[in-house]
């Protein structure tokens, strides 16, 4: 076993409670302003100031810290801290706290050099007593990092040279200088994410620091040292002269694979990457994370995450928090949910997962759909300066089969979700029940509405009886002589069977293919109360037919829809009205 400590629990303001598990790579998303950096520095305040009662948090409410391994496995890992020479451990940059006021005196408050002792000379029984009693606040930088953007920019600046027989290798520069093994590993990872070789120059003078650029290559009787060789170094880009994307990407991989802390916390490290880039960052992060280490990231990134997912951690755990008020509410993705979303084909390159980042989510069956109703919304509220634009993501399930799945996962970490469908989810009891479902209904409570619902539209004489479809068709194959099949010929096809079928004539009429009556009015509260739930149901059939003036399907249709004036256009008054409605509240979800 490898000794380490842990973060165990973290509970919030809002009162939960989140275990955390060792070893694990904890991901901490939500809106913005929900509290996701606020909860790492709070951490890391907390920890480092212990025995300073002022300390204020207005996010984490508690931390408790867990603890692996003896007294014998700690000093194993402190193996590397130990100066022979002297008989002491060199512990200079481990034990710099974070904070310079206070009362300082007691073990455990604000690090070694604050009690008198040097850090450079630590005695045994010194950290021993550190571990068997748990003053982590003695050597904060051991036991707690928080790597945010200056400190990932820092990282990059040339580390100072230092003497390979009695120094301590504490920069990550340093350690690629005594780990080539390392280097290379990194040097590749660069290459791969912006074109770019990464060099450490062990000549430059008194400090060592990084190029970008393509590696030159030895020339007959050159090595690392040789003055040639060195010119040739010299003339590429340093790294702390480019841009911050490419210095946050090398300050992370450089502090998470060379780091001492046993829980290192990173916030936002896909500031200044692209997409393509902060996936790849995510993927690295779960690679190169040390056995034995907690890592604690706070997101805003779809790509990151997606990144990490790609790494397919088993130690992978996502907290979600949420604000109301003052107080902070978090909560736990199930690990099944989102493997069950990963693993499907189709939503893998979706941006479903973005959902985690918004305060809302509106699942649609497919991409025009979402265009549509987002510029709705958008159009209704465009002049309005006094209310706030809802954070709300609209997200396409690639068909109604995949709602009840994305819905249940959503919803069981309190985002608030509702799904626009087409009338024609009424057809049949699957996929239906199973979205009733995953929203938090009792289907037992739909069923028998539905049921009468289906049986009206269904009493309702096709166009074409089977005679006439079969006489239509073969009039049409008749007439077909050419090797290759006719588009206009299938399209033709198509068309007589929609007109034979009943619930193709509901999804233009929607609520119009129920008979009058009774029986209307059973449907009309049946699509009450599932938009009660979440799900919203078009009366008018399927989004086309909120314009039915414009012609075409699908892209056509939305790209002429789209050219129209959202807010006054008269024709789109029943479409405004029902986005409008899809934000009234919902019940807050509790599974």
């Amino acid at each position: 076993m490898t000794a380490s400590f842990f973060l165990e629990q973290l509970t919030f303001s809002g009162g939960e409670s989140i275990h955390l598990e060792p070893d694990s790579i904890v991901v901490i998303v939500g809106p913005n302003n929900a509290g996701k950096s606020a909860t790492l520095r709070e951490i890391r305040s907390k920890q480092v100031t212990e025995a300073y009662k002022t300390t204020r948090s207005h996010v984490i409410a508690n931390v408790r810290m867990g603890r692996t391994g003896t007294t014998e496995e700690f000093l194993e890992r402190m193996a590397p801290y130990w100066q022979p020479e002297s008989g002491y451990y060199q512990l200079t940059a481990l034990g710099d706290p974070d904070v310079s006021t206070g009362q300082f005196g007691q073990l455990g408050q604000f690090g070694l050099s604050y009690m008198g002792f040097d850090p450079a000379k630590t005695p045994e029984n010194m950290l021993r007593l550190i571990w068997e009693q748990g003053h982590l606040s003695t050597l904060p930088n051991l036991f707690i990092g928080l790597l945010d953007l200056s400190t990932r920019i820092n990282a990059t600046e040339p580390a100072d040279v230092f003497n390979l027989t009695t120094d301590i290798p504490y920069h990550p520069i340093q350690k690629m200088c005594v780990n080539p093994v390392l280097a290379d590993r990194l040097s590749r990872y660069f290459q791969r994410a912006f074109g770019h070789a990464l060099i450490v120059n062990r000549t430059f003078g008194n400090t060592m620091p990084l190029h970008c650029g393509p590696l030159p290559p030895f020339a007959p009787g050159e090595d690392r040292v040789s003055p040639s060789y060195a010119r040739k170094l010299q003339a590429l880009p340093l790294l702390q002269n480019q841009g911050d994307g490419m210095r946050s990407f090398a300050g992370c991989l450089l502090e998470v694979t060379a780091a001492a802390s046993f829980v290192l916390m990173i916030d936002e490290p896909e500031a200044f990457l692209h997409p393509p880039q902060a996936r790849f960052l995510g993927t690295l992060l779960a690679k190169e994370k040390p056995a034995g280490r907690q890592l604690i990231i706070a997101t805003h990134s779809g790509d990151l995450l997606r990144g990490l997912l790609d790494a397919n951690p088993s130690s992978l755990q996502i907290i979600r928090l949420t604000r109301e008020g003052h107080l902070n509410h978090a909560r736990t993705l199930d690990k099944e949910r989102i493997r069950t979303l990963w693993d499907d084909p189709i939503l893998r390159f979706s941006n479903t997962l973005d959902s985690l980042f918004h305060e809302q989510v509106v699942l649609c069956e497919a991409d025009g759909d979402c265009r549509f109703y987002a510029s709705l919304l958008e159009a209704t509220l465009s002049e309005d300066t006094d209310t706030r634009m809802p954070d709300v993501m609209f997200t396409s399930t690639g068909g109604k089969h995949k709602i009840p799945t994305i819905a249940k996962a959503l919803a069981s970490i309190g985002i608030p979700t509702r799904a626009i469908v087409d009338f024609d989810i009424l057809n049949s009891e699957s996929p239906l029940r199973e979205a009733v479902e995953a929203l938090g209904g009792n289907w037992d409570e739909f069923q028998p509405r539905w049921k009468q619902v289906k049986a009206g539209v269904e009493q309702r004489k096709p166009e074409l009886e089977t005679p006439h479809v079969r006489k239509e068709i073969e009039k049409l194959l008749s007439e077909v002589s050419t090797a290759i099949f006719p588009n206009d010929v299938a399209k033709s096809i198509r068309e007589v069977l929609k007109r034979a079928s009943p619930w193709d004539e509901a999804k233009q009429l929607g609520l119009g293919a129920v008979p009058k009556g009774q029986l209307r009015q059973v449907a009309e509260t049946l699509l009450a109360d599932l938009r009660r739930l979440g799900l919203f149901i078009v009366e008018t059939g399927e989004m086309e037919s909120f314009v039915p003036t414009v012609g075409g399907h699908g892209n056509a249709w939305l790209a002429e829809v789209l050219r129209k004036d959202l807010r006054q256009d008269p024709h789109l008054e029943n479409a405004r009205k029902f986005v409008q409605g899809l934000f009234s509240p919902l019940p807050r979800a509790t599974s």
